[in-house]
């Protein structure tokens, strides 16, 4: 008898964000476990580390400024298609009265996303740039807490982003949607 193992291939069974949820609903994924639907696969996010945890916290300071005209949308979930539903470090929301409270935004209520980057920059990068892209969110801000750069995708398309530059120390930074509001990224990166 050989001991060489066997290769099954298993195909691939994406979940949907109503299974995803039913999944929250059952118990099989605990309320406090931190889980975000990316492309149909759950993906549990790292443990914050404390760079990581300041920077979501800066973010949230520095971008104050734009909360007349925006609605600030920290760690919370966004529906971006029916497999996906993303945690994204910072979300710039159209404003609505109810605060979201009959559903949770999607793609037309996005004017930007922001991901905090150290130990996933590759997915960041990779998958979950693709998914934003395709769902059609306008723009789309890597923020690298190794390099302290921040990445500016915009132009969405099925594939990724038409657009994408990186500013670093000494740059200046704004939205598409609001081009009036500039940051510095020294004062966004500390």
């Amino acid at each position: 008898m050989s001991d060489m193992a066997v290769e099954i291939e298993v195909p691939d069974r994406p979940i949907t964000v109503e299974e995803f949820d039913q999944m929250v609903e059952l118990g099989i994924i605990k309320p406090d476990e931190r889980i975000e639907l990316v492309e149909g696969h759950l993906v549990p996010l790292e443990p914050m580390n404390a760079p990581h945890a300041s920077l979501a916290a800066r973010l949230n300071h520095v971008l104050q400024p734009l909360s007349g005209r925006a609605l600030l949308w920290p760690q919370l979930p966004l529906v971006i298609s029916d497999r996906s539903k993303p945690l994204p470090d910072m979300g710039l929301l159209h404003r609505r009265g109810d605060f979201y409270r009959e559903h949770l935004p999607d793609p037309e209520d996005v004017f930007a996303v922001i991901e905090v980057s150290d130990t996933t920059l590759k997915f960041d990068r990779g998958t979950k740039l693709v998914a934003y892209a395709r769902a059609g969110i306008p723009e789309y801000w890597i923020v690298d807490v190794n390099e302290k750069t921040i990445e500016i995708c915009r132009d969405p398309h099925d594939l990724g982003y038409g657009s994408r530059k990186s500013a670093g120390k000494g740059d200046s930074v704004s939205f598409a949607a609001f081009p009036d509001v500039v940051f510095s990224v020294d004062e966004l990166l500390g």
